[in-house]
């Protein structure tokens, strides 16, 4: 177990470039070695790795995202945190400082309020489902979760969209106060679709959401919402295809037929999903490491 503690030089050299450099694409460089071996980690050596992690999210200059064009907002933020899973931002921040030094980027079309989310989850790697209303009142929270993958999408953050499938897989798999089950509605549907390439996990996601919620009931294309012209025919058709394609079973939730990363879009391996980035940036051990499921919040 010796010879997999980080090694002291590596380690001196680590936070020597953190506390010296606004490069994040060399200091995640490093962070993936030790990444890579996390999961033979003890409980001490993980707690060091997570305190290198939160150095570098929280090192680097300081950025103002405005968001919006018609009444903007402006949010402030560390480099290193808004760069740590988009490769958009990466991307954005590289040719900024290149060409500015204003500190700031503009993101006109984007809704100051879905990005306020975004920013919630850098910070805290939670993103709950609050609303457990019936009806249009808790529909409106597939709403902002809808609108959240989109964003997602835009930001080419991997890791939010995952966290955001399990969010609407979450609200789905749980029961409203009114002691029903609630579906995204037709502008759920149409936003992931309209914010989505093909093939999306978000897309599969609604498509096997109406499938389960349908199994062994029959004449599932006499149901008026299927009939519906505003639903996106590509939603239709890939409904239809499934219906004839895939058999559901009738006794399980979806939550517990699928696997934990089923609508996911992470690469795989050891620690590519953002839950197991997320235990180790707390110091935990990883799902993926311990064997265990972890409970979607």
């Amino acid at each position: 177990m010796a010879d997999m503690m980080l090694p002291k030089k590596k380690k001196q050299k680590t936070v020597g470039l953190i506390e010296g450099t606004n490069d994040y694409i060399d200091a995640c460089q490093v962070l993936q070695m030790y990444r890579k071996q996390a999961t033979r980690l003890d409980d001490q050596e993980r707690a060091e790795l997570a305190n290198i992690i939160r150095q570098v999210c929280l090192r680097g200059r300081a950025l103002t995202v405005t968001v919006g064009s018609t009444n903007p907002v402006a949010f402030s933020v560390h480099e290193h945190l808004i760069c740590h899973t988009s490769d958009y931002f990466k991307a954005a921040v590289k040719a900024h400082w290149e060409t500015s030094t204003s500190g700031s980027i503009a993101l006109d079309e984007e809704d100051a309020e879905i990005f306020e989310i975004y920013l919630q989850w850098l910070f805290s790697e939670r993103l709950p489902v609050r609303n457990d209303s019936p009806g249009p009142e808790g529909n409106a929270e597939y709403v902002q979760l809808s609108k959240a993958y989109a964003l997602g999408e835009f930001l080419q953050d991997i890791n939010f969209k995952d966290a955001v499938s399990d969010a609407i897989l979450s609200k789905f798999s749980t029961e409203a106060s009114g002691g029903q089950f609630w579906f995204p509605s037709e502008p759920v549907i149409r936003r992931i679709y309209d914010g989505t390439p093909e093939p999306s996990a978000a897309r599969r996601l609604l498509v096997d959401m109406y499938l389960y919620a349908y199994r062994g009931r029959g004449h599932w294309w006499t149901q008026p919402w299927v009939t519906r012209k505003d639903l996106p025919k590509p939603f239709r058709a890939d409904l239809a295809i499934a219906f004839y394609t895939k058999r559901p079973r009738q006794s399980m939730p979806l939550s517990q037929v699928e696997e934990r990363c089923a609508y996911h879009e992470h690469q795989p391996g050891p620690n590519s999903c953002y839950l197991d980035c997320s235990a180790l940036q707390r110091g935990k051990t990883p799902p993926s490491a311990s064997g265990g499921a972890q409970k979607i919040e």
